[in-house]
């Protein structure tokens, strides 16, 4: 019998301030909708392609995702960086070509890893025709 291997739909990040992670993910082209499921926080989310992306408030200070190191397939690694960092993130690695593409990590503003590419084959109008 075979099984299609899985497929991740869902990323959920803790953070103190949903705000400010919100504005970070918001420079590099997310587009994000604040709601609360029932009695729950209120959070920021996010879909593209079906791959959903939240941000929800931490509960305590040991409620922490920061050891989580995120990717995302972006238009123009260097642009996005210049941009992020103007906010306050921090350059771990500057952006330079890679058997991916050209790439680049910073920690976002809670001191996630993010690790930013543009592959040689990524279309640009990819993500004007997809939500992200």
């Amino acid at each position: 019998m075979y099984a299609s291997p899985p497929i991740c739909n869902l990323l959920v990040l803790r953070s103190p301030d949903i705000e400010r992670a919100a504005t970070f993910y918001s420079q590099m082209g997310l587009l994000f909708t604040k709601h609360a499921h029932g009695n729950g926080p209120k959070h920021y989310t996010s879909t593209v392609d079906g791959f959903v992306f939240e941000i929800y408030p931490a509960r305590s200070s040991d409620d922490t995702t920061t050891r989580t190191r995120l990717g995302f397939s972006v238009d123009d690694v260097d642009s996005i960086v210049e941009m992020l960092l103007e906010i306050g993130a921090t350059l771990r690695t500057k952006p330079t070509d890679s058997e991916w593409g050209r790439r680049a990590v910073v920690h976002d503003l809670d001191g996630h890893v993010v690790e930013l590419v543009t592959p040689p084959n990524r279309d640009p109008s990819y993500s004007s025709q997809n939500g992200g």
